[in-house]
Formats: C-alpha cells, sequence, structure tokens
C-alpha cells in the first residue's frame, strides 16, 4: 500500500535553472504567501463511477459545475482538472481513451472519441483550465505527449500534460513507479511546447526523490494519502512546496484513506484544503485538487 512520504531534507541544495533556490524542508525562510491559483478536481471515468455509481455518471453540465464549486472556495483561483485520458492497461501499457494516429509501442487507442469532447467544451466555454494526464507504463513519454496534446490542442481549457510517475515504468519498483529523470522531463515539456509554447507539464507523486529537478514550465503535484494525522498533513505539503519552491505546487487531496482526518471539517473541500495554505512555509502558486473518489461526498 501507498504511504505518506515525510522526508525531512537538511542542508540539500538545489540548483533549479528556472527555479533555483536552497530549499530546507521546515526550515526555510518565509518567501511570499502562497496563492491559490487553482482549484478543481481529479476527473477519470473510472473514479466518477465509483463515486456516483455507473447509472449516475455525472455530465457535462453537472461536471462542469465541479470546478465552479471549487473555485468559489479560493478567492482569486480559477476552476481546474485534472482529466485522465490513460491508464494502466495490465502490467506495462498505457490504455489511451481516443484513436491513436500512428503505432505507439506500450500504448493503445479506442475506435472512437466520444467521451471527453463534450465535457472539454464546456469547460472551454466557462474558462476552466486542464492538465491531460496519463498512467504510462512502459510507453514512451515523449510520444504519449505528442499524441495527447495534438489530439486535444483545439480546446482553449487545454492548458499542458501530466505524467503520473507512479505508474511510470513500474515494473520491479514496489509500485513506485521508476525514477522521472530530468533528461526524460525536459524532452517531454519540450515537446509539448513544440505544439504550444504555453503549455507546462506536471509530473505527480508522493516522494519527490521520484520526480526530477525542475526547469521552468513544470508542475509539482502531491497526491500523498493514508496520513497519521492532520499535523503530517499540514508538514507532509509544507515540505513538498518548500522543496520545489518556487515551482507551482498541486495538493491532489480527499482520499477515502484519509476520510477520518477531512471529516472533521464541515465542508472539506474549502476548509482542508485551506488549512493546507495556511501551513505553508513558501510563497508558491498553489492548485487545491479534490479526488473524483470522493467527489460526490463533498461536493
Amino acid at each position: 500500500m501507498r504511504k505518506a512520504a515525510f522526508v525531512v531534507l537538511l542542508g540539500l541544495i538545489l540548483v533549479l535553472a528556472a527555479c533555483e533556490q536552497v530549499a530546507v524542508p521546515g526550515n526555510v525562510e518565509q518567501k511570499g504567501e502562497p496563492t491559490v491559483k487553482w482549484a478543481g478536481v481529479r476527473f477519470s471515468s473510472y473514479g466518477m463511477r465509483q463515486s456516483f455509481g455507473k447509472d449516475n455518471f455525472p455530465g457535462v453540465s453537472k461536471a462542469a459545475g465541479f470546478a465552479q464549486t471549487m473555485q468559489s472556495y479560493y478567492d482569486g483561483s480559477q476552476g481546474a482538472y485534472i482529466l485522465i485520458v490513460g491508464t494502466m492497461s495490465g502490467e506495462d501499457s498505457c490504455s489511451l481513451t481516443f484513436p491513436l494516429s500512428k503505432s505507439i509501442e506500450y500504448a493503445k487507442g479506442t475506435k472512437t472519441d466520444d467521451f471527453y469532447e463534450d465535457y472539454l467544451d464546456a469547460f472551454d466555454a466557462a474558462g476552466y483550465l486542464v492538465w491531460l494526464q496519463v498512467e504510462p507504463g512502459n510507453a514512451d513519454l515523449v510520444e504519449l505527449a505528442k499524441e495527447v496534446m495534438t489530439r486535444y490542442r483545439h480546446h482553449s481549457c487545454v492548458k499542458g500534460f501530466g505524467i503520473d510517475v507512479e505508474w511510470y515504468r513500474p515494473a520491479g519498483t514496489d509500485g513506485e513507479g521508476s525514477i522521472l529523470t530530468a533528461t526524460v522531463a525536459n524532452k517531454v515539456l519540450k515537446a509539448v511546447r513544440d505544439i504550444d509554447p504555453e503549455y507546462t507539464v506536471f509530473v505527480k507523486h508522493w516522494d519527490y526523490r521520484r520526480l526530477p529537478v525542475a526547469t521552468d514550465g513544470f508542475v509539482y503535484v502531491n497526491d500523498s494519502q493514508q496520513f497519521s494525522s492532520l499535523d503530517h498533513v499540514a508538514d507532509e505539503f509544507s515540505d513538498w512546496s518548500a522543496h520545489f519552491y518556487p515551482c507551482p505546487v498541486m495538493f491532489q487531496i480527499g482520499y477515502n484513506a484519509d476520510r477520518w482526518i477531512w471529516n472533521t471539517f464541515s465542508n472539506p473541500a474549502e476548509e482542508f484544503g485551506q488549512y493546507i495554505v495556511d501551513n505553508m512555509k513558501t510563497g508558491n502558486d498553489v492548485g487545491i485538487i479534490w479526488v473524483d473518489f470522493t467527489l460526490k461526498d463533498v461536493l
């Protein structure tokens, strides 16, 4: 089972191309106030079915309302979605939600693409922001990125590509995924920015050691769960923010494993996220993303 990572770094010097800082989690000089720039939800077909049931899958207008609600909780934020367009298939492949334009080893597509288009049209109209995430398996990340971003580039809401590193070449990694190197990550960033120079790439994990040192254009998503206490939550996400400061970060929260913690708040989607932000020690741009698995319970 996944365990929330909480590693205290002492004296680690991070040399970043565009994020050059000395980051010592838990002991960082205050550098501005964090800003909740994005507020929204994780959206996957399997997560929504788990939350709402097969027969009550959220329609387009209802799905668009989730981000509207989330952004209303955080002044100045913009509604956002992490949209899962590629999931692990078997032990090594990525199953995408649309037809492939070419053959990609360890990747497969569908015969038609009639699932997400209507949702993305609605997100376009509402002015929301969307990152398109894959669980890559053994598929080539650059090829996946080009395929995904080319497919959906016509949507104004699409702002970037996302990699769930937990599912990156996972064989033999005890469920943690292989380390994503800076070399590979920068190739992915170049590929998506060749399509649109404004695109960003997010990299997601609960252990910063699996992720590359950043250059400009990366967002760091933490999906830790199975916390031991509310203080543990604050320490985990504060340390994550400090480690990657001043780069943007997102926190994917609301897992069933932590229901006993976030359920202590009367409005978890607002108050639990704000608690995390209030305990940050660095002034990163922040995204608060509620997971679809418990979405029905909180929104």
